[in-house]
């Protein structure tokens, strides 16, 4: 019988089917935070008048806001957040945008718990990719036995980061991605508003949908699932499969939008309990050094992933198929095919040089690749750069 064992995270609620203005202000009211952050990014902040109607809409709560996290979460915007948080005195950070935000707000929600103040202090907790650990990385015990600030997060994208205690922050010298986790990180409440999704770019959309989309195969794929996360799983990709067309032939429908959101709630229940493999990690990569946006890692890798995997995992790749609707046992079609497919009808880019990665890249891809512990959790194993390569061939194929 497998022994398993499920960790919750701290998430309390998620709230679907109000804006984000009828939502956030009046369970803010409830909540006794009283000094409140609003993070987001310099585009979002200039382009979105309910970013400055939420602002008013917290009156004197609001003590600041801080717009400055660049994608791939810079190590630098991370700091600097911190000493917005310092100064402000701020008791609960807003996060109004995608990933990078998300994950900016999670290090320094570690940072202010740790007491931490500057790059030394932080890379003390940080995991490389190269499998390189800060003396205190992933260590429970040094965390705080209670948060003073916590974070609640309005995504605007559908990458699924607000599920998580892990968070990736852009070393910009060496181009490469360092990850923080501790108990409690993710945020404690959820705002899904489908009609603040109607302001993000269709591609960016769409796009980290697909990144939820790898998370839900990639978790249904990994030896560490079990029953109860692969009911999510396969939900989530029909749920997928289901309403993405929908919102790329009509934008304007809610509906829809609302279920690509709940798409991404059953996908990343599994976040950070089982493993990922390499269409995760060798797309932290191709993010960090080839600066192609992740949900375009996973438009690109997923497929290849599927192809290299197929052998090891013919029964649950079938599953994979049925999900997405596909018709992988009358032999007309495979995973790889499908999800490919299903990329293909959104508009979204399928091989590697229409997302900018030139071919010289590969060797050195491939040589971080091979030492990053994700890219090693591959169903399939991957031991030498060789075979890296070859799952780059077969991510170049349109």
């Amino acid at each position: 019988m497998k022994s398993i064992e499920f960790a919750y995270t701290a998430l309390e609620a998620v709230h679907v089917g109000q804006t984000v203005l009828e939502a956030l202000p009046a369970k803010v009211a409830q909540s006794g935070h009283q000094r409140v952050l609003l993070v987001s990014n310099r585009s979002l902040s200039s382009a979105n008048n309910d970013f400055a109607e939420l602002q008013q809409a917290l009156a004197e709560r609001c003590v600041g806001v801080f717009t400055q996290v660049r994608a791939h979460t810079p190590r630098e915007d991370v700091l600097a957040l911190l000493v917005k948080v310092t100064t402000t005195g701020a008791d609960l950070l807003i996060a109004i945008g995608g990933g990078s935000v998300i994950d900016a707000c999670k290090t320094v929600q570690l940072a202010v718990d740790l007491g931490l103040q500057d790059e030394e202090d932080l890379l003390e907790y940080a995991q490389r990719g190269d499998g390189q650990r800060g003396r205190r990385a992933g260590n429970a015990e040094y965390y705080a036995a209670s948060s003073t600030i916590r974070q609640w997060a309005v995504p605007t994208t559908l990458s699924g980061a607000e599920y998580s205690n892990n968070a990736g922050v852009l070393d910009t010298q060496r181009s490469a991605k360092e990850g923080y986790r501790a108990p409690r990180l993710c945020p404690q409440h959820i705002f899904y508003d489908p009609q603040l999704g109607q302001q993000t770019p269709e591609w960016l959309w769409l796009s980290t949908a697909i990144r939820s989309l790898d998370h839900a195969i990639e978790g249904y794929c990994s030896a560490g699932s079990h029953a109860f996360l692969n009911g999510h799983f396969l939900h989530a990709m029909r749920l997928f499969a289901a309403s993405l067309p929908v919102v790329k032939q009509n934008p304007d429908d809610l509906d829809a939008r609302s279920l690509n959101q709940q798409a991404v709630w059953l996908a990343c229940c599994g976040l950070g309990t089982v493993p990922h493999g390499a269409s995760h990690g060798i797309g932290y990569i191709l993010g960090s050094l080839c600066g192609v946006p992740h949900g375009y890692t996973s438009c690109v890798m997923l497929p290849a992933v599927l192809q290299w995997n197929a052998d090891a995992l013919a029964g649950k790749q079938d599953d994979i198929c049925a999900a997405l609707g596909g018709n992988s046992g009358s032999g007309k079609n495979t995973a790889a095919d499908t999800v490919r497919e299903l990329i293909a009808g959104l508009g979204l880019p399928t091989s590697l040089e229409s997302v900018g990665v030139e071919q010289s890249q590969w060797p050195e891809i491939a040589r971080r690749a091979i030492q990053h512990p994700v890219v090693r959790n591959n169903p399939k194993p991957l031991t030498e750069e060789a075979q890296v390569m070859e799952l780059l061939r077969l991510a170049s194929q349109p």
